[in-house]
């Protein structure tokens, strides 16, 4: 999450300045213009930053509220898996090699106040218990049809929430009414559009979620929820709370008095929506200082930006060797060793469970096979898979050679049968079935490989409409990328065997056609001559 809202605070930093200027005069109202206190790192308080409690104003509220109480208590960050720091490493290098980011402004033009904004069917007031903002939706007071400015309405929401966040703390309370009104008796939202809010959530924030409270559930949105729950992940049930006692989830004076809580809360929309942007101004503009101050990183201390009591890791000049190497990506364990220190020997008896690898290599093979144009695209994509492995293979099975034969290849004859006894017992404990150079005059830099029934193809269930298809392609990109760490580059492709004699003893049968470059040939019609 840290990185995504640091490119966000990139790709919107224009933006922010002409809201800037245009809000210049806007004042929160009477009560609500606390200011936090200066940050203390003596007084042994967590990286939470200030809270204040709010002083009742004369008449209803009616803006935005700074602070949480100062009863709230912020529960620390969770220490991330190794799975879930592979994932932060991964998504972090994908953001570092953006560019562009593709405009959020769709074909039907920003959104008008003038549609969405104006009876408060969305709202940002108060915070709850464990610091959270809290964000009510009121299906009564909603005024449009369906529509997909709705979803941007509450997408451009909860963007807001997150600009306004306390250190510390980066979900939210989700606060749902769906009382009946005059004017709106089904406060149910459709089923299509519903998933689409969930796939959003879900997908674009994720763990943005702390807590969501729902009260007055009417039979059809009962049922609506019923339909809706199988699509929901089984962490964000967890967090529905459905006609519970509000109050001891959110502190009485921030509560909506609708929710059973004491605050009085009207909204006008003059009053209140300006406020809110220059609200969200403020802490984007602080945030944004912040990040500038300490050097523009990607994956900056959320709670550093949001001005809680810690430092930032990039202004920290004597960082350890592990902070150093974290920033890279890079994670060191306790102990300070990595796999790199382990021995290369260490798992070369060790044997790969046949039921894992047809289950990874089927998820391979699925998610090569998303917007692929035809069986040639899915095959390339299963060769470009296979490729970097058999670069790394080349090296790591020539070191553990014994040192009389620890020889790189010098010919092409050398180099396949490196591959067809070696490499193919590293892979498949077994040699391949057969190694014959091609009997046509005309194609002497041809080579095909035998393969009677190759692992990868035992389970793999290809629909008839795909009979063509060879999912053998990745083995052949392993083949081809040893051929090209040895220096022998090479075009590998995988055929099946037709309905012949041997179609019929072995119907699986899979012959790899190795096509060295021009140069190779030529190179190796030189070698014995010298």
């Amino acid at each position: 999450m840290s990185a995504a809202s640091i490119v966000e605070d990139v790709c919107v930093g224009e933006e922010s300045k002409n809201l800037s200027e245009k809000l210049n005069e806007v004042k929160l109202e009477n009560g609500t213009t606390q200011q936090p206190p200066a940050d203390d790192a003596s007084n042994g308080s967590s990286s939470q930053g200030p809270t204040v409690a709010e002083d009742k104003p004369a008449g209803p509220q009616m803006t935005p509220i700074p602070y949480p109480v100062e009863s709230a208590a912020i529960p620390s960050p969770p220490e991330l898996t190794a799975e879930q720091q592979s994932k932060y490493e991964a998504v972090l290098e994908t953001v570092k090699s953006w560019k562009e980011v593709p405009s959020t402004k769709g074909k039907e033009g920003p959104i008008t106040e003038s549609e969405i904004f104006e009876t408060g069917k969305q709202f940002i007031v108060g915070w709850d218990i464990a610091g959270r903002p809290c964000h009510y939706l009121n299906p009564a007071r909603q005024n449009t049809e369906p529509s997909p400015r709705q979803v941007q309405h509450l997408v451009f929401m909860l963007e807001r929430v997150i600009d306004i966040m306390v250190p510390g703390q980066e979900t939210l309370a989700l606060l749902i009414n769906f009382k009946t009104s005059k004017t709106r008796t089904n406060t149910a939202p459709g089923l299509s559009q519903g998933r689409e809010v969930l796939n959003i959530l879900q997908t674009h924030y994720p763990e943005r979620l702390g807590r969501a409270l729902i009260i007055n559930i009417p039979w059809v949105v009962s049922g609506f929820l019923k339909l809706i729950t199988p699509f929901i992940d089984p962490l964000t049930r967890q967090k529905l709370k459905y006609n519970d006692d509000m109050r001891q989830h959110v502190p009485p004076q921030q509560l909506w008095d609708q929710f059973h809580g004491d605050m009085e809360f009207e909204y006008d929309h003059s009053v209140y929506w300006p406020a809110l942007l220059k609200f969200a101004e403020e802490r984007y503009s602080e945030r944004r200082e912040r990040w500038v101050k300490a050097g523009k990183h990607y994956g900056e201390s959320e709670s550093y930006l949001r001005g809680g009591n810690v430092s930032s890791p990039s202004l920290a000049g004597n960082a350890t060797q592990s902070q150093r190497t974290s920033q890279l990506g890079l994670r060191y364990p306790s102990n300070g060793k990595t796999i790199y220190h382990r021995p290369l020997n260490r798992s070369r008896t060790q044997e790969l469970s046949q039921a894992s690898f047809a289950y990874l290599f089927g998820e391979m093979v699925s998610y090569a096979q998303k917007r692929v144009t035809g069986i040639q695209d899915l095959e390339k994509r299963l060769n470009v898979q296979g490729h970097p492995i058999g670069l790394k293979l080349f090296d790591l099975l020539l070191y553990r050679e014994p040192p009389r034969t620890q020889t790189r290849p010098l010919n092409i004859i050398a180099l396949l049968q490196f591959i067809t006894t070696i490499l193919w017992r590293h892979l498949f404990s077994r040699p391949a079935d057969a190694l014959e150079k091609s009997s046509n005059p005309d194609t002497p830099d041809e080579y095909m490989i035998s393969d009677n029934d190759p692992l990868v193809n035992q389970y793999i269930s290809v629909p008839k409409e795909m009979n063509q298809l060879n999912c053998a392609a990745f083995v052949a990109g392993i083949v081809e990328g040893v051929c090209d760490g040895a220096g022998f580059p090479a075009r590998v492709t995988a055929h099946s065997v037709g309905k012949g004699e041997e179609g019929e003893l072995w119907p699986g049968k899979t012959v790899f056609l190795v096509k060295f470059q021009p140069e190779v040939v030529e190179r190796e019609a030189y070698l014995p001559k010298s």
